[in-house]
């Protein structure tokens, strides 16, 4: 009887799930294979509507465009900076959070804020708070050195401003998630932990954190395609400079399709960027996953 029940139940919820997966694959996976997939392989100038086929032709130059491999390093230097940041503030809030203090639910929606704000207006923000209120912060402070500082005159400068607005704008939801998973540890196991005498960081070490590493799975994939997918904030923090320094592949493909026009050359780009998120993501889902352990 229960188990015709479940089946039931089942054929049910797969109906429910048919509209979302046929509106999923009309705005993804219809485009991405049916569309830009063929495209890569077309020497395709969108203004003058024609496309020949090239072959390997769009994938062979891509070995030979230094922006794009410049823009290949940068993204994966912002990546790994701003993966490891997010993850281990988000987790830091969470544990804080997750311990009784005033106005618990104020506060975590303060931190879960700025996720809420759109990138071009988190850019807006920063920008004004790099440009005008830290340097006469810095000034009022009489710390003239820092108040000097050209925050968008060199490359380095300008991740650096990067990446605190990425971390500030994304480890709101990261918080969330983690705050959920610890949460979800039974108080008995933490408690028997305590009385063996493992406290402080040994107990977020030897039995938080892996308890939390389905959550962590999780966040590190969100977080790290996030990452690769990264286009907002630069462009509107830097537009990719000074000097191409910022430049990241998302802003490169953007730049390709809508600036030259080189819709076919843009496509392969696109396709490139999926094979590395792709390989990284699930590279990343199957070591942490072996790492998960049963409550």
């Amino acid at each position: 009887m229960s188990s015709s029940l479940h089946k039931k139940n089942t054929r049910f919820y797969l109906i429910l799930l048919i509209p979302a997966v046929c509106l999923y694959c009309l705005a993804l996976i219809g485009p991405l294979f049916m569309g830009t997939v063929p495209s890569a392989f077309y020497d395709w100038n969108i203004i003058k509507a024609k496309r020949n086929f090239i072959g390997l032709g769009n994938f062979m130059e891509l070995f030979r465009d230094k922006q794009f491999l410049t823009s290949l390093v940068f993204t994966l230097k912002l990546g790994i900076v701003t993966v490891t940041l997010n993850n281990i503030a988000a987790f830091t809030i969470s544990y804080f959070l997750n311990e009784r203090i005033f106005a618990k639910g104020l506060t975590r929606s303060m931190f879960f804020m700025p996720n809420t704000i759109g990138g071009i207006m988190v850019s807006f923000i920063w920008c004004f708070l790099f440009t005008n209120v830290f340097p006469k912060m810095f000034a009022a402070a009489g710390m003239e050195s820092l108040a000097q500082i050209s925050w968008f005159g060199s490359g380095s400068m300008a991740f650096i401003t990067i990446v605190v607005a990425a971390v500030w704008t994304g480890s709101g939801f990261l918080m969330v998630l983690y705050l959920a998973g610890l949460q979800n540890i039974s108080t008995d196991i933490l408690e028997a932990g305590e009385i063996d005498g493992c406290t402080g960081l040994k107990k977020v070490v030897m039995i938080q954190l892996p308890l939390l590493m389905p959550t962590i799975t999780i966040n590190l994939f969100v977080s790290i395609a996030g990452a690769f997918k990264s286009f907002d904030i630069p462009y509107a923090m830097t537009g990719g400079g000074p000097a191409g320094a910022t430049n990241t592949i998302a802003l490169n493909i953007y730049r390709d399709a809508f600036s030259t026009y080189n819709m076919g050359y843009a496509c392969a780009k696109s396709v490139i960027l999926f094979v590395i998120v792709m390989i990284i993501t699930c590279g990343q889902l199957r070591l942490t996953r072996t790492k998960e352990v049963q409550m």
